[in-house]
Order: C-alpha cells, then sequence, then structure tokens
C-alpha cells in the first residue's frame, strides 16, 4: 500500500529544492559572466570608405631580380615534373608543368641578351622529347630517356643560366 503522506513529501521536497536552485542559479555574478558588456575605454571607431583608388607604384624593371624570381620557379616546377613523372600523373597535368616551365623560360628571355636567350631556347629544347612522348601511353614511354633529358635539362640550367653565372648578359634597365 501506498502512504501518500510521504510522496506527497517527497513531492514537495523536491519542488522546493527545485525552487531553491533555480533562484541560486540566477545569481547576480553568474548573470554578469554571461552578459556581453562593451569594454570601457573604447570608443567607437566609424568606418570610412575609400572613395578614390590609390595609385600603386610600376613594379621596377630588375633584370637580375626578376630573372632569379623565374628562375626559382622554374626550379619548383622542375620538381614537381620530376615527381608527376614518378607518381605518373595525368597527360593533362605534365602538359600544363610543361607549358608552365616553357612560360617562364620565355619570360626569363627578355631579361637577357641574345647569346643567353639561345641558351634558353635549347634549355626548352631538353622538354621536347618529353612533350612529344606524353602522346603515348605510359607502358610504351621511353621513361629512362625522359629522365635523361630531365637530368640534362637540371643540370644545363644549373650550370649555365643561374643569375651568378650569367652576371654581365643581363639587359640594361631603362
Amino acid at each position: 500500500m501506498l502512504n501518500l503522506n510521504q510522496n506527497k513529501k517527497t513531492v514537495v521536497l523536491i519542488a522546493g529544492l527545485l525552487a531553491v536552485s533555480m533562484t541560486l542559479s540566477s545569481c547576480d555574478t553568474l548573470r554578469r559572466k554571461f552578459t556581453r558588456h562593451k569594454k570601457h575605454g573604447e570608443e567607437e571607431q566609424s568606418f570610412i570608405p575609400v572613395l578614390e583608388p590609390e595609385e600603386y607604384p610600376a613594379p621596377e624593371f630588375n633584370p637580375q631580380l626578376n630573372y632569379k624570381e623565374q628562375y626559382d620557379l622554374i626550379k619548383a616546377w622542375y620538381n614537381d615534373l620530376w615527381s608527376a613523372l614518378h607518381d605518373k600523373s595525368s597527360e593533362k597535368y605534365l602538359h600544363y608543368i610543361i607549358r608552365e616551365v616553357t612560360d617562364h623560360i620565355t619570360k626569363m628571355q627578355k631579361y637577357v641578351d641574345a647569346p643567353t636567350q639561345a641558351d634558353l631556347v635549347k634549355l626548352s629544347g631538353f622538354l621536347d622529347y618529353y612533350r612529344s612522348s606524353l602522346d603515348d601511353p605510359w607502358p610504351s614511354r621511353n621513361v629512362s630517356r625522359i629522365e635523361s633529358d630531365l637530368r640534362a635539362f637540371d643540370r644545363f640550367l644549373r650550370n649555365h643560366l643561374r643569375a651568378d653565372k650569367i652576371k654581365g648578359h643581363f639587359v640594361k634597365p631603362k
């Protein structure tokens, strides 16, 4: 048999504890902790839009510096090309890398004189066999010839076309 007086006392006790916990949980310190206020000392900064565009100076024509930047980019693309060869990447990606390397070689040509430009054309010739072999499927490609040409490309680039090797062959800035 159930004792209704004891159950009523339990319900009243739980309701009382619930009311006390609700009043204590909403104390001022907790309320302040979770309320956002503006920090003192900070003034309201208004946004001022730029109405007239700022004129930036034209990039300097420093042939040696620009040549060195293109040289560094070619070295980075060369590393990507070498790893793409060993990873057997897609032909589209390989064509893209070769196109980027030849574009940087073309950009380098305007910073140097005619004999060095001929060397740069010779450098891009090392990639011709690789570019033509991309139409063949992977098993029929002559990978050893491609690796040999890529090593020759790197060797020729380092030994003949580094910025410190061609110091007297830069065009004069205008």
